[in-house]
């Protein structure tokens, strides 16, 4: 299986998914009565509409150079990422603003049994999903499947603490407490949405990065400059950005080193294929 074939596949599975889920949770939060199961229910028609808007990404940046785009498409895949971390930033602070208005007003009562159930079944479906999303994701390392394991790493520990928070809240009912109960819906609001508003936070500030041309983080730069190290080519003379999926090289080289280019563009291709990145490579002839 190709890295590119990895990654549709993966991407739709996620729109599946988040489609199943936000139907199931809006018959069940409207059901239960509880805003935490209509929170994720919205989260996951949210994941639902960016799956299908990586998918267009992912076919877009895939598209050759033309007349409009004569450098081809490299920042389709960050500005997809960045809208998702911006909607789910927002989702999580209409939630807060939503939690704060319910405990303001004597909180919600839940019918807790549907809860439940909702609780367990979206755990199972949470974990499987992302379980065969990081299976893809050892074929096609890319941004946009890195945001959609983040993305589904917080649906599934959202999922994991809503049901928790509901074993807690029926555990309540039978305590002299019981009242106190109609409170904790808007509570685990609250602390789920406060917990997870810095991932879309970093999601937004890595595809400002790759947007801005950033250098690459880890060792993707040490690397690059050890491969082509053969051809004498010094650490500052190698210029990098990784957008996406894409890793934009530059290797600037004197009249002597010309006759090394097609050697020094093979040898970064190479090392780009290794990765599972899309090299843009350009020999810059020193003055």
């Amino acid at each position: 299986m190709t890295p590119f074939i990895a990654e549709r596949r993966a991407l739709r599975l996620s729109a599946l998914s988040a489609g199943l889920f936000a139907l199931a949770g809006l018959v069940l939060g409207l059901a239960s009565g509880s805003i935490t199961i209509l929170f994720d229910s919205g989260y996951s028609l949210l994941s639902l509409v960016l799956a299908s808007l990586s998918l267009l990404a992912l076919k877009q940046a895939r598209k050759p150079a033309d007349d409009h785009y004569p450098f081809g498409r490299l920042t389709v895949e960050p500005l997809a990422v960045l809208l998702k971390g911006v909607v789910i930033a927002l989702v999580c602070l209409f939630s807060l603003v939503s939690a704060l208005w319910s405990l303001v007003h004597g909180g919600q009562v839940v019918t807790l049994d549907l809860a439940l159930i909702f609780g367990a079944v979206n755990v199972s479906g949470c974990l499987l999903t992302w379980w065969w999303l990081k299976r893809y994701a050892r074929i096609a390392d890319s941004s946009l499947l890195t945001a959609e394991l983040r993305q589904w790493q917080m649906d599934t520990g959202l999922s994991a603490a809503v049901m928790l928070g509901f074993a807690l809240t029926w555990g309540l009912t039978l305590t002299p407490w019981a009242g106190y109960a109609r409170f904790a819906d808007p509570v685990m609001v609250l602390m789920i949405a406060g917990y997870f508003l810095p991932m879309p936070i970093r999601m937004v500030r890595g595809a400002l990065r790759e947007l801005m041309f950033g250098e690459p983080v880890g060792s993707v730069r040490q690397d690059v400059v050890k491969e082509v190290a053969d051809f004498d080519i010094a650490d500052d003379d190698v210029r990098l950005a990784q957008v996406g999926s894409f890793l934009v090289v530059d290797i600037q080289v004197d009249k002597r080193q010309i006759d090394n280019a097609e050697g020094i563009v093979e040898s970064v291709e190479q090392h780009c294929k290794a990765r599972n990145l899309r090299p843009v490579t350009s020999i810059t002839l020193a003055t």
